[in-house]
Parts: structure tokens; sequence; C-alpha cells
């Protein structure tokens, strides 16, 4: 969505950044709760970069409630215990100063006194969660007004016609923009099929988006360009990126770049191999597209740019021997925890969620960059969303349906207008602090992409092995990956096909 609601906030946001900048050198930036840090606004040799500024386009929404009143009944959310330190719930048990918090408990509020429900979260283990989905489905057992599933459980559940089609559940405003509307278009298959969804009542999908973080202070003290001009430059691409972090490394007296842990190297990079979807992502390179009449099928193995991409991404994570690149999973190190929020590499991939928790006690500043595009010429960035994101499902156990889409939609578009903001906010104000990653923020908002091929269990026989050869530099055996998985692909996708055709 190229104009929101958000824009009013985020242009506030960045107004009160930037004024905070002209009156004050140092600013001790307390998180809501009383958490302080007292980082400097901005690292100081690298200069804020504000991009042209221009009128935004602002759309404006009147939400349509329904005239309903469900007599204070009891509505069950299904949803994960927390997992790799994401916000996962999607109630609040109360306000407690925390602000991403109360603005959910204020939502929740407003939506049970506006449809007269009672709205329940229960929390299951994050490995059992399959297994009980499935097995109150095989039962019949009507329980759960809404299920929070693994994305890559959906396509085990829908062609066993365990979920509802959502385009058939009324009251669900689709086509509204607190639903990520690229998740919708992608995972829509036979043009009228759909069977998850995504928004911002559940922030999991946004906690797992994939980024760039930069740490300001050994950038400004390698000398390093704003990378912020780049993004609004068109030219933060990969082999910008690859060129800068090759630029940061430093041994800084060691005599290898082995990692050892309290050394003085400093990296270009840090990350494992889940960066490898993220950067295919953000290059544009998919596994699996849809025809001009929306019948999916296995595009990598026709593209002509995958091994162009493929090697570019091997130049970087392949760049060991000079210290442009250390991923964790060669290590058995942690890639935030001790690598990057030890001062140790300049650049890392990773999620969100790490700005919102994982680095809230590191020392030096840090920014959000997008995923870097393959070169200038492609449209727009794609940020890569983790692929086990938990997405929202309606059980055909509901007996409900139309009710579960009331609710959860006017818990999405309360979400949108008053979660999200808050949480861009906190993000500002934690370890970023500064104007800039702000408008970044959005930037990743807007073009949030789940993998759809592996929501569909298609792409296991090279998924997988792609990811580690790639995180190990190496990019000659991707030939032979794509020739065998062309023998697997195409039968996955037109069994999961002929599965939804036989339900109609």
């Amino acid at each position: 969505m190229k104009a929101n609601r958000f824009s009013k906030y985020l242009n506030l946001i960045v107004a009160l950044c930037l004024c905070i900048a002209m009156i004050l050198p140092i600013l001790s930036c307390a998180e809501t709760g009383g958490e302080e840090s007292g980082s400097e606004l901005t690292s100081p040799d690298i200069a804020q970069t504000i991009p042209p500024e221009t009128e935004p386009e602002e759309t404006e929404f009147t939400y349509d409630f329904l005239d309903v009143d469900y007599a204070n009944e009891e509505f069950l959310i299904f949803n994960s215990e927390q997992k790799y330190y994401m916000i996962m719930n999607v109630l609040a048990d109360d306000v407690n100063g925390e602000s991403v918090n109360d603005a959910k408990y204020n939502a929740m509020l407003k939506v049970e006194e506006k449809y007269k429900i009672d709205l329940v979260e229960y929390y299951c283990g994050w490995d059992n969660q399959y297994n009980e989905i499935m097995n109150i489905s095989a039962t019949g057992e009507d329980i759960y007004g809404v299920a929070y599933l693994r994305s890559t459980h959906v396509g085990a559940m829908f062609t066993r016609s365990y979920l509802y089609n959502l385009y058939d559940v009324p009251n669900l405003n689709l086509d509204m923009p607190w639903w990520n509307q690229q998740m919708k278009n992608d995972a829509t298959l036979l043009g009228d099929h759909l069977y998850y969804l995504s928004s911002d009542a559940h922030l999991m999908a946004f906690e797992g988006t994939w980024a760039i973080y930069f740490n300001k202070t050994l950038a400004s003290n390698v000398g390093l360009p704003s990378p912020y001009e780049d993004v609004y430059n068109n030219t933060w691409t990969l082999e910008r990126l690859t060129e800068l972090a090759a630029q940061s490394a430093a041994l800084g007296g060691e005599a290898s770049w082995d990692f050892v842990a309290g050394g003085s190297s400093i990296y270009g990079m840090a990350s494992f191999k889940n960066l490898i979807n993220a950067l295919m992502v953000g290059c544009n390179e998919h596994y699996c597209l849809k025809d001009a009449e929306g019948v999916p099928y296995y595009a990598m193995a026709e593209s002509q740019t995958v091994y162009d991409v493929t090697e570019a991404i091997a130049a970087l994570t392949g760049d060991t021997a000079n210290g442009t690149y250390i991923s964790a999973n060669s290590t058995g190190k942690h890639y935030i925890a001790d690598i990057f929020s030890q001062g140790r590499s300049v650049f890392m991939g990773g999620e969100l969620k790490a700005g919102a928790s994982e680095l809230k006690d590191m020392a030096d500043p840090y920014g959000i960059l997008p995923i870097p595009k393959f070169n200038a010429d492609q449209e727009s960035y794609l940020s890569n969303i983790y692929w086990a994101s938990l997405v929202m499902t309606i059980p055909t156990t509901c007996a409900d349906p139309e009710r579960t889409a009331a609710v959860m939609d006017l818990l999405s578009y309360y979400a949108w207008v008053d979660v999200l903001p808050v949480y861009y906010e906190r993000l500002c104000y934690r370890g970023t602090r500064d104007a800039e990653s702000v408008a970044m923020l959005e930037m990743i908002s807007e073009t949030r992409y789940l993998n759809w091929a592996i929501a569909y269990d298609w792409i296991d026989s090279i998924e997988p092995q792609l990811n580690t050869e790639l995180d190990a530099g190496r990019a000659t055996a991707i030939a032979s990956l794509i020739r065998g998985s062309k023998r697997v692909v195409p039968g996955l996708i037109e069994k999961t096909l002929n599965a939804l055709k036989a339900m109609n």
C-alpha cells in the first residue's frame, strides 16, 4: 500500500525525532515503563539523510461497523506460546505501562465493547500446535473461533478441508489495508481459494520480517557513508551491501578471521542461513510464481536471473577469508547475542524482533535498512517474512465463521490504526533513535512478503539445501539443485491444485 493511515503517525514521529535532534545533541531515550539508554541520537559522523520532501498521499478509511451483539459470548483464539523473542499475544491481560501491550489491551476493549463479546486467548506449545488442531479438526469439536497456525502447517490442513476458504466467509474486508495485501494475492490459488492471511493483530509476521541492521558507531569509525543515502538514491543493492561490508572488516590485531569470543576483529556482516531466503526474495528471485491465469508454477527452473542472483549472494557470504561475512551456523555462536550486539560486525541480517527485544541492551546505536534490491532496475524492495510465522486461519470446526470474521476484521483494523504506530515509535526510541529508521520501517512494512511456496509445502526438495549452500558461499551446486527439484516441485503443485478442484 503506497498511501495509508500510517503516514500521519509516521510524519509526526519523524518531525518529533528531528526536533529532538536539533534541541539536544545527546538524548537519553526512555522506553515506556522506565528503561533508559544514554546513547546519542545519531552517530556524529553519519549524517541524517532526509528524503526529498513530497506530499504524501493519504487515504482515509471509515470503518463500517456491523450492527451485532454477541451477548458477551466467549470467543477463543488459538495461539502459540512466545517464540524467538517475538511478540506473540493477540490480546493483553491488562495495562502495564509498556506501550505496545497497552495499545493491544485498548484495541481488545474496543472490540469487546463494540460487539459485546468476551475475547479469550489460549496458548499452545509451539511444537504441539499442529497435532492439537488436527485432532480437534478430526473430532469436529467447536472450540476455537480462530486459529493462528504456522504457515507451513496450512497446506496439510486445507487440503483435508480443515480450514475455511476465507473468500467464502462474510464480514472479512479482505481488500482493506489492515490485511496484508501482498500475502493475500500470493496465497490465493485458482482465483478464489484463500486459507490463511495476516494482519497486525498478531505481530509475529511483522516482527519476523527481515531487515539489515548497521552499527552506527562502527560504521562511523571506518568512515562509511550513510547507507540511508543509498536507499533514498536507489543504490541500495546487494552489490552495494557487499562492498560496504568488505570495507568494514578489520582484523584488529587478531591472527585470523576465526571467531574468538571477546576478540578484537570486526566483521563486515553477520547472520545465519535464513538470511539466504531474505536475500533471494529481496532480489526478486522466487521459487514459484503464477501465470497470467493465476495458476502457480515452478518459476526458479525457468528464471533467467537465478544464477546471477545466487552468485552475487555467494560473493557476499563466501568472502570469509577477508572477514566480509561471518555465519552463525559455521561458528556455533548467535549472530545477534555474540556478534552484532557485542560490536563485532558492522552489518547484520536479522528480523525486526531483534530491535524490539534482543538489541535493547546494545551499547552502540544502530540503524535499520530494507533488504537490498538486486540492482537499481528492480521496481521495489521486498521484505521477507520468517518462513514459519503464524498466520490467521478459521478452522472448519468453528460453527459461526461469520462471527469470527466480524471480530477479527475489527481487531485487525484497530491493530492497524492504534497498535502498529506505537510499535514503530517504540523501535524509534530504542536502539535506532533516528528519523530515517522510522521511514525504513514504513518501507519494510509495505513490502512484506511471505514465501507462499514454503507455506504450501512445495519446495522442500531445494529450499533448505540452497540456504545451506549459499550461506557457506557456494553457488556451484545451485544448478544441480534446480534440476533435481524440477522433477519434484511441479508434481507437488499439481497435487495441491487437484485437491482444491475436488473441493468445488
